[in-house]
């Protein structure tokens, strides 16, 4: 159908056959849904329970029925002669119905009677509908009667999944290679359990598998065995190899070929073959260098006419990577097929397990009511459903699915037999392709209507915003990409609001619509901010900006109508909670206060995490990691020093252990509930939450969580509900139920989800981060996309011969989305607009790009006219255009202006009156300080508690926030990949405590417990091992300092994690701060106060090499990608910004105190030999800087600056320097 047919309202519709409504945002979609309604009621001549409506969330249904039923009220008001007041509505009901020959009196007489029984009024969600349906027929779906609906078959899809990888995976029947292969992928029961979820959540898709048969596994592999063997007897010709490659006269491509990317290749070749494993994981597909030393590959990049570079190790790497490229194929094809008798067999055994126990799920409800529909064995089902409701309103229809469609035109578009049925929607807002939305589906449904209207009144905005929006989605004709989607323009609405007030120096800008540029990086004109500065410089102009507003409508400077701009007038939209939280630390920085709405779900948060830990402690209170894993959550409130002291008290673990079995006893007498609120008294959880600063989040989540398990549990055992919390946890959606919820009810800025915003409307609204480009990570198998016909399709082909079209048709869709995203979120606001513009720039190798900001979606809007989006995605955009076409968009209309992104800093906010609502915690008056134990890390902190935590550096720095800066990528597999925090620096520490330096045979089992102990979230075991060999190669055959390379040093001659306690009985903050000025270590100040007890600490390495002890400290402090990054005055930044000097001094001490008296004649300055800092992500043999090693900090205090320092530790006078 091509354009909309003329309507000025609905009231001008027919009431036959299928009608098409696209309402665009804040044209009055629910305003059309009641006149219809009430048209029926009057016109038709219909009961309440004969007009069937549908949406798709019960709150939405509650809302309808709410205003449904006020519109009732209003027009029995208006016919018994009341004042219609300004809103057209009930006028042109009356006037619609008039002219279809209804009385007044007949009409007051069919409200009155819809009023007196409007609880049976058919308002449902399409659940709900089709649960109805088949309750009153439960024979035509082959149902029994008294079914359990159960909202999460979650559960049971699990167990039908571990029973299929129990009979077929687990019991050994599967080649060793291809259980490798599910191992590496990450396959196992919980994630094909949601593979078979997403898959039978698309029933009527058409799956897409493989039609070739690879080669067997078996065969595959014993040709790459051969392979391997062909090439371990030209292993030790590596070297010789490369030597050719760059011997004179060898021609070669000198873009493939550069002299790093064939050390690179050389590297990459001297792993495998070091692991001795064919089977050995490769490097990534943009990192693989492996086939520069193939003959095939050297053949295709000579040139100059010369002959190839010729030695035996190309021919049998080639052949090698030939070999493995087959089995590779026949390995993925061979998991593809056991996944494939997966989906097949479980979603039989669901549904048949699910009939054993007289079960039923949401997604149930909907299939069963399709097949009963369409199967043909009910041909009566129909027409009774039609009879029962002869006129239906679908709303939210561009949220359907083809099972749903399928469903309601089964009903009232047979042949012969065409009802009534209004579908309302607006396929510009249809976001929710995750839930199985679709789309196209939509699409194909607008070809099959009799009629198509649209609503072009924009109720919402003001004419400025609906001008300035016109502006920018027209300035593209393709603006959504899809055919058949365009923009049409609106007009203001008649619907009165108050006017906006701004009476600052910004109020005298008309414009409505503000653009903010992405602005150039400092001192570099041509190059912009990079995406990890431009995020959160975005935060902060909104935040500063924010802040200004609130300000001056304290002061009664900005204002809507009388009233002042309140903080929950002011929404900011963000794409995920990561923006989320970056945006409320830039507001909380200036004192404004925020709450945060989202869809996520509150079991994938860190709550859920903490909750499952203290559960699992309580199920098992006689494993002490557990209780301890427990203790150091939020809501337990133990920090790393507590519980190092814990594990440690003899007395203190064991009376805590039966607190918890305590805690067990009575969670099996009397239930979930009873115990979680006991512990939550017995902790004082709630006090404690409420002290931070999202206390009141992080409360409301624990609570959600609670109600949730509380309304699983039953009578089930622990362990059954921590099987259910396990498996919300790991679920991709977590239901309606789960969303995160308001956490406050106060008067507070709304940081709100762009999925979330929509149906909302918010006075200011903030878009700081519409202009990320950043592309989202691929989703894997299946890819689900639309052939040329709208068919949806799920391909879980390895390697398609049409793949390229595929990965093409699936970004275009995905992209689509994200437009039809970008246009709910710009159409929240009812009178200013703000929105972050322009490009940025990402580091890559030769250094940086501005290409993916240029091409992002936002960018396109702006300047994609006259391309397609293949060109738009392959074009080569220049920053200067993108950036002239903002500008000229903001030119033609007064009601978009165009500024760079402002940088100065927010005044920050003065506290409002409300502000004294807001729940705080109540600092006791302090209690003198008693002997106790401290260390390093509390008098950095400042820390007035025990501190006495192994001083491992990632504990001392903070993680980098989202947004920090990005440095120059380094190359594949080297140890500046390696993820960065806590976990990290652990599993950092852990490779050299296990490793004996001197045995290189056991690095790799030392790696790999350090890997096992410690797992990083940032990469896959085969992926980091290589990185953690080459930089435990690299750190031991260091020379340090002249004649000491680690891998000299034996076991016996080390003492790992040496634990001390310094006595200091008077050791005040300010006597310390001015020692160590006085002697010209520079820190920051510390602020602990008073000490009167120990000092704890664990040095990382105590070792002895010719004669001297030597105290090291291994740090994983990730200073950059260079080697100046890890030279003397980076190191020494980094040592004083981290207080770093006094953890050598203290360590040093310890160790002068142990010497002298342990060690017959010691001498300081005969025996001890200093301390050593060693960066390792830049110790490596070939990296020194004037003749100094990279990443080694060296210092040996004199005997005298160590008497001193011991002295004043132990409570003796200290005299300073002169």
């Amino acid at each position: 159908m091509a354009a909309p047919d003329s309507a000025p309202d609905v009231f001008a519709y027919p009431l036959a056959g299928i009608r098409l409504i696209e309402a665009s945002a804040g044209t009055g979609k629910t305003w059309s849904i009641c006149g219809l309604y009430l048209r029926l009621l009057l016109e038709g001549g219909l009961a309440v329970d004969q007009v069937l409506v549908v949406t798709f969330t019960k709150a939405a249904t509650a809302e309808l029925s709410t205003r449904i039923r006020e519109r009732i009220v209003d027009t029995l008001r208006v016919l018994d002669g009341g004042d219609p007041g300004a809103d057209p509505f009930v006028p042109r009901l009356i006037e619609a119905s008039a002219a279809a020959g209804i009385a007044h009196a007949a009409m007051a007489e069919r409200l009155r009677r819809a009023l007196q029984v409007f609880d049976e009024a058919a308002i449902f969600t399409i659940h709900g509908f089709c649960q109805r349906a088949l309750a009153d027929t439960p024979f035509a779906a082959g149902q029994p009667y008294a079914l359990e609906l159960v909202e999460d078959d979650a559960d049971l899809r699990g167990e039908v999944v571990a029973d299929f990888w129990r009979r077929r995976v687990a019991g050994g029947a599967l080649p060793p290679a291809l259980a490798r292969l599910l191992w590496d992928r990450g396959d196992c029961p919980a994630s094909w359990a949601e593979q078979l979820k997403t898959d039978m959540a698309r029933p009527l898709a058409r799956r897409l598998w493989d039609a070739d048969l690879a080669p067997a596994p078996d065969e595959a592999e014993a040709a790459l065995h051969t392979a391997w063997a062909a090439l371990q007897v030209q292993a030790g010709e590596l070297a010789a190899a490369r030597a050719v490659l760059e011997a004179p006269g060898v021609k070669l491509h000198k873009a493939a070929y550069k002299p790093e990317t064939i050390a690179a290749a050389e590297a990459q070749w001297a792993g495998w073959l070091a692991s001795g494993d064919a089977l050995y994981p490769l490097p990534a597909e943009k990192e693989n260098r492996l086939d520069l030393f193939t003959a095939a590959r050297l053949a295709e990049k000579s040139t100059g006419g010369t002959p190839p570079p010729a030695h035996p190790f190309f021919d049998a790497a080639g052949d090698l990577l030939a070999a493995r490229a087959v089995l590779d194929d026949a390995l993925e094809a061979a998991r593809l097929a056991l996944l494939r008798d997966c989906l097949a067999e479980c979603a039989e055994a669901l549904r048949t397990r699910k009939r054993a126990r007289r079960q039923i799920a949401f997604d149930d409800i909907l299939w069963n009511a399709h097949r009963a529909l369409t199967d043909g064995s009910q041909p009566w089902l129909a027409s009774a459903l039609h009879a029962r409701y002869p006129a239906a309103l679908i709303d939210e229809f561009q949220d359907t699915d083809p099972l749903q469609f399928s469903i309601f035109s089964s009903i009232y578009d047979r042949p012969g037999a065409r009802g009534r049925l209004f579908l309302v929607g607006d396929p510009k807002q249809a976001i929710y392709s995750f839930r199985s939305a679709d789309l196209f589906a939509y699409l194909a449904a607008r070809e099959r209507a009799d009629a198509r209207y649209g609503l072009a009144h924009n109720q919402r905005s003001t004419p400025a915003l609906i001008a300035a929006c016109n502006r920018l989605f027209e300035a593209n004709p393709a603006v959504f990409m899809l055919p058949g989607l365009d923009y049409a323009p609106v007009e203001p609405g008649t619907r009165p609001r108050p006017p906006f007030v701004d009476r600052t120096p910004s109020g005298a800008e008309p414009a409505a619509l503000r653009l903010w540029r992405l602005p150039a990086a400092a001192g570099d004109p041509a190059r912009r901010l990079l995406r990890g500065e431009a995020l959160p410089a975005a935060a902060r102009a909104a935040a500063a900006e924010i802040a200004r507003l609130l300000a001056a409508a304290q002061a009664g400077a900005v204002c809507i109508g009388e009233r002042p701009l309140a903080p929950a007038d002011v929404a900011v939209l963000v794409r995920s909670h990561r923006q989320g939280s970056l945006m409320r630390r830039a507001l909380a920085a200036l004192g404004v206060g925020s709450v945060e709405l989202a869809q996520t779900s509150v079991f994938h948060g860190e709550d859920a995490e903490e909750l499952e830990r203290v559960l699992l402690a309580i199920a098992e209170p006689t494993r002490a990691p557990r209780v301890l894993a427990a203790l150091s959550t939020a809501a337990m409130g133990r920090d790393a020093a507590a519980l190092a002291a814990l594990a440690a008290d003899e007395a203190g673990l064991p009376a805590l252990l039966e607190r918890f079995a305590r805690w067990r006893e009575l969670w099996l007498a009397r239930g979930f509930g009873v115990v979680l609120r006991r512990w939550m008294a017995d902790e004082g959880v709630a006090a404690r939450l409420l002290a931070r600063a999202d206390g009141e989040r992080r409360l409301t989540n624990l609570m959600h969580l609670a109600e949730l398990l509380q309304q699983a549990a039953g009578g089930a055992a622990p362990e059954a509900l921590l099987r259910t919390l396990a498996t919300r946890r790991a679920e991709a959606n977590g239901g309606e139920a789960a969303q995160l919820r308001l956490e406050s009810d106060r008067n507070l800025v709304q940081i709100v989800t762009i999925h979330r915003a929509k149906g909302l409307e918010y006075g200011v609204v903030f878009c700081p981060f519409l202009f990320d480009g950043h592309a989202r990570g691929a989703g894997g198998l299946p890819g689900v996309w639309h052939d040329d016909a709208g068919e949806l399709l799920l391909d879980y082909r390895r390697a398609p011969d049409d793949a390229d079209a595929v990965k093409a048709r699936l970004r275009l869709e995905a992209a689509a989305e994200d437009l039809r995203l970008i246009y709910v979120a710009l159409t929240r606001a009812v009178y200013r607009c703000y929105l972050t513009v322009g490009c940025y720039a990402k580091p890559v190798r030769n250094g940086v790009s501005h290409t993916e900001s240029a091409r992002s979606l936002l960018n396109w809007m702006a300047a994609g006219a006259g391309l397609s989006p293949a060109d738009w995605f392959g074009a080569r955009l220049d920053v200067e255009a993108i950036e002239a076409a903002w500008a000229d968009l903001a030119g033609g209309d007064p009601g978009i202006a165009l500024h760079d992104l402002p940088a100065a800093p927010g005044v920050p906010l003065a506290a409002a009156h409300d502000a004294a609502r807001a729940p705080r915690a109540l600092t006791p008056p302090a209690i003198p300080d008693g002997w106790r134990i401290g260390s390093f890390s509390a008098l950095v902190s400042g820390a007035s508690h025990e501190q006495a935590a192994r001083d491992h550096d990632a504990r001392v720095r903070p993680a980098p926030e989202e947004g920090a800066a990005e440095d120059a990528a380094p190359p594949p597999g080297d140890i500046l990949r390696f993820p960065r925090g806590p976990a990290a620096g652990d599993c950092i520490h852990a490779v050299f405590e296990h490793a004996d330096f001197t045995d290189p045979s056991g690095w790799e089992q030392a790696i790999g417990r350090a890997l096992a102990d410690h797992p990083q979230r940032g990469g896959e075991p085969s992926a980091l091992k290589p990185m953690l060999q080459a930089m435990l190669d690299d750190v031991l055959a260091t020379e340090l300092i002249p004649g000491l390379r680690l891998q000299t040093v034996p076991a016996a001659r080390r003492s790992i994690e040496m634990g001390f306690h310094l006595p200091a009985p008077r050791l005040a903050a300010s006597a310390l701060n001015a020692w160590l000025a006085a002697h010209g270590y520079r820190m920051p100040q510390l602020g602990f106060g008073e000490l009167a007890g120990y000092l704890k600490g664990y040095i990382d390495l105590l070792f002895e090499h010719g004669g001297r002890y030597w105290v090291l400290d291994w740090k994983s402090n990730h200073l950059g990608t260079r080697v100046q990054d890890y030279a003397g005055p980076a190191l020494e930044a980094a040592m004083t910004a981290h207080g770093y000097h006094l953890q050598h001094l203290l360590y040093t001490v310890a160790v002068h105190r142990h010497l002298r008296r342990s060690l017959p004649g010691y001498d300081y300055g005969r025996h001890f030999g200093g301390a050593l800092y060693l960066f390792v992500r830049g110790v490596r043999p070939g990296w020194r800087v004037d003749g100094v090693p990279a990443g080694v900090f060296h210092h040996r205090p004199s005997a005298a600056v160590i008497d001193a320092l011991d002295r004043l530790l132990a409570g003796e006078p200290a005299a300073l320097p002169a």
